[in-house]
């Protein structure tokens, strides 16, 4: 008896698919500063939303906290951005 052999096809859009996305994923990798710049930010802005929703007590200093976070990373990002 025979063997029967099946052809090795490679198929072209799939291997376009994962070239192109390998391509991206390597252009746009996290880079740790722009991450922990960007958590201040968030940190900061989530501060006044809980005071807003009522599940952290509104005093100015804790206000003041938000205002500082939110300030330290925008500034962070923008330089790591490199526009400043």
């Amino acid at each position: 008896m025979a063997v029967r052999t099946h052809p090795n096809k490679f198929f072209s859009a799939r291997l376009a698919i994962i070239n192109k996305s390998a391509i991206f994923f390597e252009r746009h990798k996290l880079r740790r500063c722009m991450v922990i710049s960007m958590g201040l930010v968030l940190a900061g802005m989530s501060i006044p939303f809980l005071m807003a929703i009522e599940l952290l007590p509104v005093t100015l200093p804790l206000g003041f906290v938000g205002f500082v976070l939110t300030a330290t990373g925008g500034l962070l990002s923008l330089i790591f951005w490199g526009e400043i």
